[in-house]
């Protein structure tokens, strides 16, 4: 019998059918990488994350944001539908125009399919801490539309946690919610540690203990200080000294893994040892976290620098101050060099200049330059912050150099600060006291601007643009005066800025040859501090008090009667001692804590005594 050989049809559907079936595989295969397991990246995808640019020192802020967008957009096309990529890619987002560019991305997507929880969680998420509430009922609506999708559980847990929509109730319920839908998900235990009830915490610090004692990858190791937290928070203190043994035992277990090459290893070991009050060991490892997995802001010659060398504080003997500056400006000499990227190390160093008189003013202008490079380069196209520019213009006004770049430092620090000042406040934190001293702070930034301005202009002898200025700042003071309340530290604040607003006025009237007048403003900015009990800062010259002297001289009068007028108060105040007490007028939230001895105190046992607290803590 003869074969019959196949059609041209048949071999077709053949060669589709071969074809669906690849591709449906194919399919399939991706599917599956891209979502292996609702509560954890699939590997493939956790890879890649793992391998997502890290900041070194080499980089500038404005370059590793750079760098970790590209790696995130090349994600984001390979698995496009990928949650914790989707996530990753919004958590990068921190700038003010990424910010909005990433809301606005995330709406428009919503938008078009809002029936789809994971769109709705994902837009929910760009939403924290700018348009809370919306992002309350997106999460909500995502998890009516899957219950079976735990991820808006999550933010909800930070959300009720926080202290504008504190909710303890709702932020344990989504808590288990989370963690009963995902037990082996680390991200479910963390938040675990901002709360406070015991019976909470002990079942989920077991399964947490139970969970890392079956793993080994670096994740598990770092979540070790997570574990270690809860079961402290869980138990008596009563029961420390059991805990810490067994601490011992797990960085026995830890040291065996010998995991050299993870940064979670070290830092893990930094804080058992410092729980086991190995205190040797723990400056080992922070030691190694720095040196082997280098940082912009960490620099481990600096964190022992800072351990042993602390501020002096205003009122300390100049040579004391003088030291401690010294020593600084020598030791930040070193460590810009080694982190030549990172601002607040050359703010530091620029800082030390500003407190020694005998620094050159070509090195004060060299690092003056360099600070603002290093911030403008950081910030990318935002541009660096008002204060960055504020800094940078208060060490030359007080030094007296450059003042036309005083005055344009200062110009672009306000220009920075009307932006700044329509950022909406981070909601999770709105509550009515802190949107008042966010309010009091922006409108004291704004004055210390106007004042560098000011200054150069008065340093350039150009008296008519500083006084235009002075009427802004006399409006101004007003309304720093109306937010400062009946707040006390608000009120010294506000009484510094009248006393500077004050002898900007008395300098203003000395160039135009008005000397009464300004007398008059001198004797207002010096009443004032005195009146606000403010000193002037030991070991540095008093500038205010100099000025109206010799004023005061020019125009006739004696030392005797500038010592009877002035000097008497001033030495009064400078002779008082430093430490002052305020009301903090907050209530004392309930607690249990055991001494040395075993006994136990609580609110309820010290009602009605003088008691001093001194506080410890590992962190």
């Amino acid at each position: 019998m003869g074969t019959q050989k196949p059609s041209f049809i048949g071999l077709l559907m053949v060669w589709l059918c071969c074809f669906l079936l690849l591709w449906m595989g194919l399919a399939l295969g991706n599917a599956r990488a891209q979502s292996a397991d609702v509560c954890s990246p699939a590997p493939a995808v956790k890879a890649a994350l793992d391998q997502l640019p890290q900041q070194t020192p080499a980089l500038t802020d404005w370059q590793f944001h750079e760098q970790s967008a590209a790696a995130l957009q090349a994600l984001l096309r390979q698995y496009p539908e990928d949650v914790f990529v989707q996530q990753a890619y919004i958590s990068s987002m921190g700038g003010r125009s990424d910010k909005d560019k990433v809301i606005a991305e995330y709406k428009a997507r919503y938008e078009q399919k809002p029936d789809n929880p994971q769109l709705a969680y994902l837009y929910g998420l760009t939403l924290v801490g700018r348009q809370s509430p919306e992002a309350i009922k997106l999460f909500s609506a995502a998890l009516k539309a899957d219950p079976k999708f735990p991820w808006p559980h999550v933010p909800l847990v930070t959300i009720y946690s926080s202290l504008a929509f504190s909710n303890k109730e709702q932020s344990a319920a989504h808590l288990r919610a989370f963690l009963d839908a995902c037990p082996a998900s680390l991200d479910g235990y963390q938040p675990l540690t901002r709360m406070d009830d015991k019976d909470l915490l002990r079942p989920y610090a077991a399964q947490l203990r139970t969970l890392l004692a079956s793993r080994s990858d670096p994740d598990a190791v770092g979540a070790y200080r997570t574990l270690w937290s809860l079961e402290f928070k869980a138990h008596p203190a009563s029961e420390y000294e059991a805990l810490r043994r067994q601490v011992g035992q797990d960085l026995e277990r830890l040291r065996q893994l010998k995991l050299e090459d993870k940064r979670q290893w070290y830092e893990a070991l930094e804080d058992g040892y410092k729980l086991v009050n190995d205190q040797k060991q723990s400056d080992w490892a922070q030691e190694q976290v720095q040196t082997r997995f280098p940082r912009p802001w960490e620099l481990a010659a600096m964190s022992k620098w800072q351990k042993d060398h602390h501020w002096p504080g205003e009122d300390a003997p100049p040579d004391k101050k003088r030291a401690y500056y010294s020593d600084l400006l020598q030791q930040t000499a070193q460590w810009v060099k080694e982190r030549p990227n990172t601002t607040f190390i050359w703010m530091e160093r620029l800082d030390a200049m500003e407190q020694l008189e005998d620094v050159a003013a070509a090195d004060v202008k060299v690092a003056a330059d360099q600070a603002l490079k290093v911030a403008i380069n950081n910030a990318g196209p935002d541009g660096p912050n008002s204060d960055d520019y504020g800094e940078v213009a208060e060490v030359l006004s007080k030094k007296h150099l450059e003042p036309e770049r005083v005055v344009e430092l200062a110009q672009k620090g306000l220009a920075q600060w009307e932006i700044e000042s329509k950022q909406p406040f981070y909601d999770l934190y709105a509550t009515k006291e802190n949107l008042e001293d966010n309010k009091f702070d922006q409108a004291f930034s704004r004055l210390q601007g106007l004042e560098f301005e000011v200054d150069g202009y008065l340093q350039l002898k150009q008296a008519d643009k500083a006084q235009l200025l002075l009427t802004q700042m006399d409006e101004r003071l007003q309304d720093l005066q109306s937010l400062a309340g009946d707040k006390q530290d608000r009120k010294k604040s506000y009484e510094r800025r009248l006393a500077t607003y004050w002898g900007q006025m008395a300098r203003e009237a000395e160039l135009r040859g008005r000397k009464l007048d300004a007398m008059g403003f001198y004797e207002n900015a010096l009443l004032t501090r005195l009146d606000a009990q403010q000193k002037p800062e030991t070991g540095k010259k008093d500038e205010l008090a100099d000025n109206a002297h010799q004023l005061w001289a020019n125009l006739g009068g004696t030392d005797e009667g500038w010592r009877l007028w002035y000097g008497r108060r001033a030495d009064a105040l400078a002779n008082q001692a430093g430490l002052t007490w305020e009301d903090a007028n907050l209530p004392l939230p309930a607690f249990e804590l055991a001494d040395l001895s075993g006994k136990t105190w609580n609110v309820a046992s010290l009602k009605g005594k003088v008691t001093f607290l001194n506080f410890w803590a590992s962190w």
